[in-house]
């Protein structure tokens, strides 16, 4: 169910108003698009799409062999090791497959060294860095590429199944804005 948002009569009408310049049908439309073009010149980006805009079944995302472009995308769904990650987004994601193969039995400095992202044993918490107590290691903030390149090279290594199921954001920059993907590694 979508909200109900109240107007007052001449904000309404200055709504109709704008509507006839800007192109748009409705007033949800004109709303709609007047958002969009505030964010773009404040340089914000939504956390999260309407339904209506964006999820379906997987069947209208394209599978990728080799990672396109991953800016401005965002996390869908992902399971690693057969396991639903909760609250999925790029960083969590790495975060995630770094615990699968700590559960493997490699923890500390050598978790952390085997890690070709910027890692460390030591309670880091500047310069980009965040220390996890689950994991026991520093870690520090990736791009959304970045962070699949890891997850990629960790997954294939470790041979631990990893989907993630992506959308580029309504965004002129993204590689193809509003589509969605699907990559794979580690066998899954």
């Amino acid at each position: 169910m979508m909200p109900v948002v109240r107007l007052n009569d001449a904000t309404f009408a200055d709504l109709k108003s704008i509507s006839t310049w800007i192109g748009t049908d409705t007033p949800s439309q004109t709303i709609d698009k007047l958002v969009v073009e505030m964010m773009k010149e404040l340089d914000l980006e939504r956390d999260f799409e309407d339904v209506t805009e964006t999820s379906g079944p997987e069947s209208k995302a394209t599978e990728f062999e080799r990672a396109p472009g991953l800016t401005f995308t965002r996390v869908i769904s992902a399971t690693i090791d057969g396991k639903e990650v909760l609250k999925p987004n790029w960083a969590t994601l790495l975060l995630e497959a770094i615990a699968a193969i700590k559960s493997k039995g490699i923890g500390g400095e050598d978790l952390a060294k085997e890690l070709e992202v910027p890692a460390s044993k030591s309670r880091l918490n500047t310069q980009g860095y965040t220390y996890h107590q689950n994991l026991g290691i520093s870690v520090q903030g990736q791009s959304a590429q970045d962070a699949w390149k890891e997850v990629n090279r960790i997954a294939d290594k470790w041979k631990v199944p990893v989907k993630v199921h992506f959308q580029w954001r309504h965004n002129p920059k993204a590689q193809h804005p509003g589509k969605e993907g699907i990559l794979r590694a580690g066998g899954a």
